[in-house]
């Protein structure tokens, strides 16, 4: 009976110990793995807690996706004005920038020029600068701060001119610059004080997913400038840079009835934003 005791504690305690050996073996040593910033999954694969979160695509149909692509910037504006936009902080999507105050306070008249379209395939939207510029009509034409805005159609006194660029002829090709060192300048008016110019490249609806199918999105991707020169100096007053889509969530929603706005309805919003200045001038 003696004999029968010892042998059944012995294998009992010859089990727990294997039991023991192996959950330690397949255990995942919690407090390491948190100091590490990582954990096992059931595949016993290390996954970092801090890796980026997938990009999806149909809810930024904006994002870039080269190094080469184009810039929204007009032919009227140098390059150094829109890096100095490049370097603010974006709010709201928007990043913004008063070149001259004094200037900028006083205006009253303004006049707005079809936006230049440099939307490109495959996702060229041959619309995109006119609906645009006509958003940018429609935000200031409300604004009872001035005392005219004059439309893209009836802007016909702002003529182009081409002049000779200052500086050496052997300077390198610029975006504002041809082959032949000239560049764009508005004719001084008297109909308005500055005229407001811009550009887009990015006016979409459609993303490339991963096989490189272009698909229906979500959300409405957009980029592009806005621009107040004044036509007589040729001096940028104002400026700003958008670049973004609808972003999801309840607040963003539900100021749009829980729907998801069109390419159009979003470059509406995207215009208030951009125009915050002037509506809070006083």
């Amino acid at each position: 009976m003696q004999f029968v005791s010892r042998l059944y504690f012995g294998f009992l305690g010859t089990l727990i110990l294997c039991v023991s050996m192996i959950s330690q073996s397949f255990a995942v040593p919690l407090g390491n793995a948190l100091d590490k910033g990582q954990a096992k999954n059931d595949l016993g694969m290390h996954r970092p807690w801090n890796e980026a979160p997938p990009v999806y695509y149909d809810l930024n149909p904006h994002m870039t996706e080269g190094f080469n692509e184009p810039h929204p910037l007009p032919a009227y504006i140098n390059r150094e004005t829109y890096n100095q936009l490049l370097n603010i902080e974006p709010v709201n999507q928007v990043q913004s920038r008063i070149f001259n105050q004094k200037l900028f306070e006083a205006l009253q008249r303004i006049g707005v020029l079809g936006f230049e379209n440099k939307t490109f395939a495959p996702f060229e939207d041959k619309s995109a600068g006119e609906v645009v510029s006509q958003q940018a009509y429609q935000e200031l034409k409300v604004n009872k701060n001035y005392s005219n805005i004059v439309s893209p159609q009836l802007m016909e006194d702002a003529r182009l001119k081409i002049v000779k660029s200052p500086g050496k002829t052997s300077a390198p090709k610029q975006d504002n610059f041809n082959n032949s060192q000239l560049r764009k300048e508005l004719i001084a008016t008297d109909a308005v004080d500055a005229v407001m110019v811009g550009a887009v490249t990015k006016y979409s609806d459609r993303y490339r997913d991963r096989r490189g199918n272009i698909q229906k999105s979500v959300a409405s991707g957009l980029e592009f400038t806005a621009f107040l020169v004044d036509p007589r100096t040729q001096e940028v007053i104002w400026g700003a840079r958008f670049v973004g889509s609808q972003k999801p969530g309840l607040q963003n929603l539900s100021s749009n009835k829980g729907r998801w706005l069109s390419k159009e309805g979003f470059s509406r919003v995207a215009m208030k934003y951009v125009l915050k200045e002037f509506r809070n001038r006083d």
